[in-house]
């Protein structure tokens, strides 16, 4: 059994798997995103830590703008309507995908919630956080702007980063 779930965890430094997930409100969605840092962040309802990281996880959507793209993805079995409400009061946005079945969770190896991905612009997993506990805004923030300094664009602060030096020979 454990050499069957090694190979269908996703580390850093590996791709994250293309997904197609129906969203809350409209049509299925292939996440990550292409050519945009992505943040994945698996949740629940019931889940206690997710209701802690989640505001985290707006406020950085709100910090970053549209330099990165946030996606929640629901393990719910309960209803559209429950998670909808859900991501309404916690004001998620969009896109919220819905994963009732844990096939994407099962495919990239999630063990607890919430876990959270950072994928870089080539679709690299940089960063993972499983859990949620004391300094989850600092790290994710500053994984955030390590992953978006590697993939060009600027920094929170408006600031051009300055290019990632490549060492000469």
């Amino acid at each position: 059994m454990i050499p069957i779930l090694l190979a269908t965890r996703v580390l850093i430094g590996e791709p994250f798997p293309a997904q197609k997930l129906p969203q809350l409100a409209g049509a299925a969605v292939t996440v990550p995103a292409a050519e945009h840092v992505v943040v994945v962040d698996f949740f629940a309802t019931w889940c206690g830590p997710c209701h802690e990281a989640l505001p985290i996880l707006v406020k950085l959507r709100e910090k970053f703008g549209d330099r990165v793209t946030f996606v929640f993805i629901s393990e719910d079995e309960a209803s559209r309507e429950k998670v909808a409400r859900f991501a309404a009061d916690f004001k998620l946005g969009g896109p919220v995908l819905l994963d009732s079945d844990h096939a994407v969770y099962d495919r990239v190896g999630v063990r607890k919630l919430p876990t959270t991905y950072i994928i870089d612009s080539a679709g690299i997993v940089r960063h993972i956080n499983n859990g949620f506990g004391p300094g989850y805004e600092g790290r994710m923030s500053r994984w955030l702007r390590q992953t978006l300094e590697h993939s060009g664009p600027k920094a929170p602060d408006g600031e051009s980063t300055p290019p990632v030096p490549v060492p000469s020979r």
